[in-house]
């Protein structure tokens, strides 16, 4: 089940993300176009291999292993070239990549355990608000870029946009603590302390 459909789709967003990086931060206007359209692709396909997997009974354990990975990758790339850019800070992103390294961590523990993870709601929220302050910032870069417009710029480093940042990493921290709590059992095995 490694490359059924929905896996392949997952795999598309991961490779997506190197190149988005890349074109963003080129400062080439029809590159930064590129990457707003593969970054809109990405996020459509996180949508669409969820929806494939369900309607043609194509879930796996890989698959949802998979999936929620190829979104930390897509999400944690576009957040970096905003850190490059410098709209928004390192310390935000840094984070949440270890907020979802943590949680890669602990599914790939729990596997090899034999243990389940209980997938949570809240952090299925957590992923779309990222994808639409992602695509927020890179459509008002783009714009501002292609009108050589400082006042445009400014709606994506204006001070709301640090706060609407803060939100999203606070909101991070507390679907980690969500999932903790809900997965107590595999959190104390990980760290050795598991009570009878």
């Amino acid at each position: 089940m490694l490359f059924n459909v929905p896996n392949i789709i997952s795999y598309f967003r991961i490779l997506v993300a190197p190149f988005f990086l890349i074109f963003f931060i080129s400062d080439n206007e029809t590159l930064v176009l590129i990457s707003i359209v593969l970054f809109v692709l990405g996020a459509f396909s996180d949508w669409l291999d969820g929806w494939y997997a369900r309607k043609f009974n194509q879930t796996s354990k890989w698959g949802i292993f998979i999936d929620p990975l190829a979104d930390k990758i897509l999400n944690s790339t576009a957040f970096l070239a905003f850190v490059f850019e410098g709209i928004i800070p390192f310390w935000m992103v840094l984070i949440i990549i270890l907020r979802d390294s943590f949680m890669t961590f602990l599914r790939l523990f729990a596997e090899s355990h034999k243990l389940s993870i209980k997938t949570k709601e809240i952090a299925k929220i957590k992923t779309v608000l990222q994808f639409v302050l992602i695509i927020y910032v890179i459509s008002v870069y783009f714009v501002s870029l292609l009108q050589n417009d400082a006042t445009m710029l400014n709606l994506v480093t204006k001070d709301y946009i640090y706060y609407l940042m803060l939100f999203l990493t606070v909101f991070t921290v507390w679907t980690l603590i969500d999932y903790i709590k809900d997965n107590k059992k595999v959190v104390q095995i990980l760290f050795g302390y598991d009570k009878k």
